[in-house]
Parts: structure tokens; sequence; C-alpha cells
């Protein structure tokens, strides 16, 4: 069986902020620790929305830095 979190997170000028990230992060790990110790396979998603003016480039390190805070809560 399986369980799916998903933590939205929206690009602007100033967003996502780094404590945005790291709390969704965080959040995304918590869930997927308390599905596994009660036998659910856990699906985390951190979804960037692309909606807005940023251009693709912006698109692309926000969704890195958001990739790489989530592998590293998962992790530890």
């Amino acid at each position: 069986r399986f369980a799916k979190w998903r933590a939205v997170l929206k690009i602007g000028p100033n967003e996502p902020s780094q404590l945005s990230i790291d709390q969704n992060a965080q959040g995304l790990a918590r869930y997927a620790i308390i599905c596994q110790e009660n036998g659910l396979v856990p699906i985390v998603e951190p979804e960037i929305l692309v909606d807005g003016p940023h251009d693709i480039e912006r698109c692309a390190y926000v969704t890195e830095v958001v990739l790489a805070a989530c592998y590293k809560a998962l992790n530890d």
C-alpha cells in the first residue's frame, strides 16, 4: 500500500525562501517516516509551480535547490 503527500512551492522574485524550502523538505521526510512506521510506502512530491513570469533557468535552479533539500531531509 502507498500513501502520497505533495508540498507546493511557488516561484517568485524572493520565493521560495530557504526557510520554506527546508520546512517543506523536513515535513515530507517526517511524513515518509510515519508512513514507513505504519507499513506504507511513502510517495513524497515537492511540486514547484511553473506558473509566473520567471524563465526556465530560474525554474531549473529552484527545482535543483528544492530536490537537494528533500534528498538531504529524507536521508537524515
